[in-house]
């Protein structure tokens, strides 16, 4: 799904076979058109541009196919296909509507826009990649043998793909087989107001591209005197979003942190802890709200101000339930557990959740006892958890017992 704040409207693809993109007016949620393509199974990526009536569209399997539509009148401007590269993440520069970049954990491309009238075309370059301890390879070792002879008295040094036989585009993509560079793995990439790009990398790099050269650099992490606990100075960002003087960037450990950039360097400060991984972050068009949305779909609206807010909007449960009951004495909350280990305690007049506690394991059976505050929750892994339910608000585990390998089924 794709949203466009200055028109008002939203898009979205059906999840068949031929599927169609529908565009909806917002909030009035009515239809203001219908795109039809050549795709056959599914639209995996979709992008309003910031300007224009322009929505670009990613298909995986099997077209691979970019497309670039004036969804206004309902066509394709232009289109490219790209056999076998699988594209993760789509966006279009805030600045310039004639740039794309789509990333993927292996590439980074920049997608020019090129028009002439009514014609427009693509124009795809790449992005070279620094190696994964994040130092640049020499192109000369890549091209030519790894031994090259100190004294050229038998001929000139020839390149691989040279003595290889090959001529034409062959000869300029040939690798042998046993010359292996890994490079970094892209895991997100955000625009900045002057058009460069920020990419958070699997390792924990941070890189910095320019948006017209394509010239990569390599941010240098400033170490602070204590770093971060539990290991949390090693970050692999999920999504990146764009601030003032950096980047706020979330991992999946549940934390947002705020990178502090100045020249080629860069500071990393815990910015909020959420309770879950986020997977997604925007901000509003006026900068004031930052929406955050975790890996089970609970959303959260965190307010900018002299006094910052943090304000759940909307809670999802962890998967489906595998129990219920009462809690007793009293019949005015009731405890809910899923597979997964979330332990939820809800108020039964509204059905509001009023606290929650993950197990962090998976989880088979749940029993209140009818005669105190408390509840067992019997594991997959045939352990029994002991939770004490005195304070509605925070239920706490007070005890864990093993009783053998296989799963318990029933707890009475």
């Amino acid at each position: 799904m794709a949203t466009n704040i200055r028109c008002e409207v939203v898009a979205f693809s059906d999840r068949k076979l031929k599927p169609l993109i529908y565009i909806y007016s917002f909030p009035g949620l009515t239809r203001r058109t219908k795109l039809k393509g050549n795709i056959l199974l599914d639209y995996t990526l979709l992008s309003f541009s910031y300007c224009g009536t322009y929505l670009a569209s990613y298909s995986s399997l099997p077209e691979f196919e970019l497309a670039l539509w004036n969804w206004e009148s309902s066509i394709i401007l232009c289109r490219k296909s790209q056999p076998g590269m699988d594209v993760n993440q789509m966006s279009f520069n805030p600045m310039n509507w004639r740039q794309l970049c789509l990333s993927s954990p292996s590439t980074v491309s920049v997608w020019t826009i090129e028009r002439s009238n009514q014609e427009h075309c693509f124009r795809a370059r790449s992005v070279k990649l620094p190696l994964e301890d994040g130092s640049f390879f020499n192109e000369t070792d890549v091209v030519f043998p790894q031994s090259l002879p100190k004294d050229l008295i038998y001929g000139p040094v020839l390149p691989l793909s040279a003595i290889a036989g090959l001529v034409g585009e062959e000869a300029e993509t040939f690798r042998p087989k046993d010359d292996l560079y890994p490079l970094l793995h892209p895991t997100m990439h955000c625009w900045t107001p002057t058009s460069d790009l920020y990419i958070g990398c699997e390792e924990g790099h941070l890189l910095m591209i320019n948006g017209n050269t394509l010239q990569v650099t390599v941010l240098n992490k400033i170490e602070e005197e204590s770093p971060l606990e539990d290991r949390r100075n090693f970050i692999s960002p999920v999504t990146l979003v764009y601030q003032k003087e950096g980047v706020l960037a979330s991992g999946i450990d549940g934390f947002v942190y705020s990178f502090i950039i100045k020249d080629r360097s860069y500071m990393i400060e815990d910015f909020l802890e959420i309770e879950r991984p986020v997977e997604h972050m925007a901000f509003s068009p006026n900068y004031t709200m930052l929406l955050i949305q975790t890996d089970k779909g609970s959303v959260y609206i965190y307010t900018f101000g002299k006094e910052p807010t943090l304000n759940k909007v909307l809670d999802a449960c962890d998967g489906k339930f595998q129990a219920i009951d009462f809690i007793t004495p009293g019949t005015q909350y009731f405890m809910t557990l899923t597979h997964s280990g979330e332990i939820c305690v809800w108020w039964l007049e509204d059905c509001a959740c009023v606290s929650k506690i993950y197990l962090n394991t998976l989880a088979m059976v749940l029993a209140c006892c009818p005669s105190s505050l408390s509840a067992a929750v019997g594991t997959e892994d045939g352990s029994v958890y002991f939770i004490s339910v005195y304070d509605k608000e925070s239920p706490q585990v007070v005890h864990k017992a093993f009783l053998s390998e296989s799963s318990v089924q029933h707890v009475v």
